[in-house]
Formats: structure tokens, C-alpha cells, sequence
């Protein structure tokens, strides 16, 4: 197989079930269509359609995240990819050995012991008892659940069962390797280890699909996103750019009564003017959202005041924002991100974090706010992310974008190589010596 074939291929795959308005009501059917009623027969009954009609390629050695709300179709689509579930429509072809970590505990017999149920796996997935027992010694090893491995998998608690689980998908070299939500339950230093393994399945050319409502673990570990919403695909690119989108979709309460403008300093003309000649916006990778709350221009300014997107490390530079309302947002929430050159999240802070609470803002309504930034981090390259969204009705953590924008810049932290390094790692947290 090529480095770069086609492993997975889907062509308008859709799964529809078929929920019926009573118990009887199949039994209805059934006997109607026996009799060769067939009008009768489709009665009684609604379709649900779990897996709306999708279309995507996924190639080998690629690491893709699937993420979504509950009930989006994540997990039928993933039984679908491992053959568990055949689509009710379209094509879905997948190429090389297939090792699926799905539902805790599926393909486990609860009264086999650990043992008897590695090699149950083991020809599930195709593997003679000559073949697990050249494995068996490794997978103990790796699951490390000590003499539980002779006792009834029914007594084992989730994390035991999903260390032996997960032992098991990754011993037999899989072609594919998918993951529905397992590593949730295991401890810190076991998903560390389970994390530390798929990078040597990827980096041996294995293909992973991986479904997980941890984000940031979506954006560690994939190289690419699919987005499903209500069994739709609604976006196929980066991870960060899925996870973006993904805050979109958190469901909105529609405000009891109509939004009233709170007090915000009337936005000197002059200044706005300065923002949007030397506005950073068109330098963007990517953006979207409804805009009702919408980044009208933004600027960066190095530790000097100057528009120079060059500061020292350590230098503290300011990111302008000038924000206006198109729609009556209630609970408005700016905030920022930073890169480094691989796309990871190295920082990420808003008006909700640093407790500075924004008023409602009317239709037409703008705010100019100002976000000074260390940069207390390694030499190089880095680009911003820029967000105007609102507050969630569940908490101070939860909420929506109206506006993102991502791939600002790039900004270029700078450093005397002549001077001691002040610190290693991505970035320096607070830190104090002193004699005790």
C-alpha cells in the first residue's frame, strides 16, 4: 500500500433506523408484508436519520479527529468505518486490518476472564490462538492490571477494562486504528502511555480515526478535523478550525427579554481610524461565524508602541480590538489565542478570564479594547487568534463565538543570543528561588 492511498472511502453514506410509534406496530408490518400488503406495511413508523448523506477520503498515515455534539452521528459513523453497522445507503470501502476501541467493554464477555478475553478479541480480529500468544505477554505488559487478568472481566472497574481493551486494539498492528471516547476514563499516567503509543502506531503508517469531546487532545494528536452536526458533515479541514466551529454550534437561550445597551465610552474617531489603517484582519488563515457580535479590525503593536509585529522575548506588546455589534448581544465576551509555528495552543484568555466584565451592546454599538500580552515564550514565529463571542447560560466557562478568526500575524518573538536563556519550554510560568 502506498504512503499516501486512499484507506477509507465514503460516497453519500447515510444510516437511517426506523422508529416505530408502538411494539405492536412492527409486528404489524411484518404481517402486512407477509400478506403482501405492502401500502399497510409502511405504517406506523418514522425514519430517523442518525448519518445524513456524506462524502469524504481518508488516506493512510492520516490522523483524523471526529468531533460533534451528542447525537451528531460520531458513533454510528464510526461503526459504519469498522463494519459493525452496514450504511442503508451509499458506498463505504476501507483497505487494511481494522482495530476498533469503541464502546467500553464491547467484544468482551463479561464472565470470560482478561486472559480468555484477549485471545476472544484476538480472532474477532483475525488472529489464530499461535498468533495471540506471541502478543499475550505484551498486552499484560501494557494493560498492567496484575492478577486481574485471570479474573472475570465483570469485576473490573472502567479503567481496568478499557487498559486491557485498548491493550488489545493496539497489539495486533492495526491498518486503522479507531477510537470512540475510551481514553476518558483511564488515569493521567495510562491515557499519557495510550497517547505515547498511537504516536508509534502513526508514526509506523497506521491510520487513525479518533472521536473525543476533549478538543485539545483532538488538536495534539489529529492532522485533520470532520465536523458532523445532526448526521451532516459540516466542515472537513483542520482540527482547530473544527473546534472553532464546534463552539459555534452551543446551543443559544433566547434572551427573556429584549437586550438593553449598557454604558461603554464612545470610541474616538481618531483612534478607529489609526485601527483600521493598520488593521491585521486580511492577514487571517481562516473565519466564520453569524457576526451579530463581529471583529470590525484589530492591531498589534510591539513593546515599544510601535505597529511592528517583532517583540522581544519577554517583551509585553498590545493587541487592539475594535468590536461592533450587528445584532443585541447580553453578555459579550472578547478574547484571544496564541500559536506556535506547529499549531499548538500555547495561550488562550478572554474578558471572562481576566474579570473584566463586558455590558450588553445594542445593534450598532462599537468597543474598542486594548489586550497587553507577555511574550514569555520560546523564540520564533507565532500567529493570534481572535474571538468576539457570548456568554453561555450553564456558566463562566461555556459559551459561543459570533466572530473567530484564526492565522493572525505571523508575530516573531525575538531573543539576544549573546544573553543567558531565561527559562526552557514553550513558555515561563512565575517562579521563585530562596534559601529555606
Amino acid at each position: 500500500m502506498s504512503s499516501n492511498a486512499i484507506v477509507i472511502s465514503a460516497r453519500e453514506v447515510a444510516k437511517s433506523y426506523r422508529i416505530w410509534s408502538h411494539p405492536s406496530a412492527r409486528a404489524k408490518a411484518l404481517l402486512y408484508r407477509a400478506l403482501g400488503l405492502q401500502r399497510a406495511a409502511a405504517t406506523g413508523y418514522r425514519d430517523f436519520h442518525a448519518v445524513q448523506p456524506l462524502s469524504f477520503e481518508i488516506r493512510r498515515g492520516e490522523a483524523v479527529g471526529i468531533i460533534g455534539r451528542n447525537g451528531s452521528g460520531k458513533s454510528t459513523l464510526l461503526q459504519l468505518i469498522a463494519g459493525i453497522l452496514q450504511p442503508s445507503h451509499g458506498e463505504l470501502e476501507t483497505h487494511g486490518r481494522i482495530s476498533a476501541l469503541l464502546e467500553l467493554g464491547s467484544g468482551f464477555n463479561p464472565e470470560f476472564t482478561g486472559r480468555e478475553n484477549v485471545y476472544l478479541n484476538g480472532s474477532i480480529l483475525g488472529l489464530g490462538a499461535r498468533d495471540m500468544d506471541t502478543r499475550i505477554a505484551q498486552i499484560i505488559a501494557f494493560a498492567d492490571i496484575g492478577e486481574f487478568i485471570d479474573e472475570p472481566v465483570k469485576t473490573y472497574s472502567s479503567g481496568m477494562m478499557m487498559r486491557l481493551a485498548f491493550a488489545v486494539a493496539v497489539s495486533v498492528q492495526p491498518d486503522i486504528l479507531i477510537i470512540d471516547e475510551a481514553l476518558s476514563v483511564g488515569d493521567v499516567f495510562f491515557t499519557q502511555k495510550c497517547f505515547e503509543r498511537i504516536r508509534e502506531i502513526l508514526a509506523a503508517g497506521a491510520t487513525l480515526i479518533f472521536v473525543s469531546h476533549d478538543t485539545a487532545a483532538v488538536q495534539n494528536l489529529c492532522t485533520r478535523g470532520l465536523l458532523l452536526h445532526q448526521g451532516k458533515l459540516l466542515h472537513d479541514g483542520t482540527p482547530e478550525e473544527c473546534v472553532t466551529r464546534y463552539f459555534s454550534l452551543v446551543p443559544r437561550a433566547a434572551p427573556s427579554a429584549p437586550v438593553v445597551a449598557g454604558t461603554h465610552a464612545a470610541v474616538d474617531p481618531a483612534v478607529r481610524a489609526a485601527v483600521l489603517q493598520h488593521d491585521l484582519v486580511a492577514t487571517a488563515k481562516s473565519r466564520h461565524g453569524d457576526r451579530h457580535l463581529e471583529i470590525a479590525a484589530a492591531t498589534f503593536s510591539n513593546h515599544l508602541g510601535a505597529p511592528d509585529r517583532e517583540v522581544p522575548l519577554g517583551g509585553r506588546a498590545t493587541v487592539r480590538m475594535l468590536i461592533h455589534a450587528t445584532q443585541p448581544v447580553a453578555r459579550p465576551a472578547i478574547g484571544l489565542q496564541l500559536f506556535d509555528r506547529m499549531g499548538n495552543l500555547i495561550f488562550s484568555a478572554g474578558t471572562p478570564q481576566l474579570g473584566f466584565p463586558l455590558p450588553p451592546l445594542a445593534a450598532g454599538q462599537e468597543i474598542l479594547l486594548d489586550f497587553r500580552l507577555g511574550f514569555d515564550v520560546q523564540p520564533g514565529e507565532y500567529t493570534l487568534g481572535l474571538d468576539a463571542g457570548e456568554l453561555g447560560p450553564e456558566g463562566p466557562n461555556t459559551g459561543f463565538f459570533h466572530d473567530r478568526i484564526t492565522g493572525v500575524g505571523p508575530v516573531t518573538v525575538t531573543f539576544d543570543p549573546n544573553a543567558p536563556f531565561p527559562f526552557f519550554g514553550a513558555a515561563r510560568l512565575p517562579l521563585e528561588i530562596s534559601h529555606v
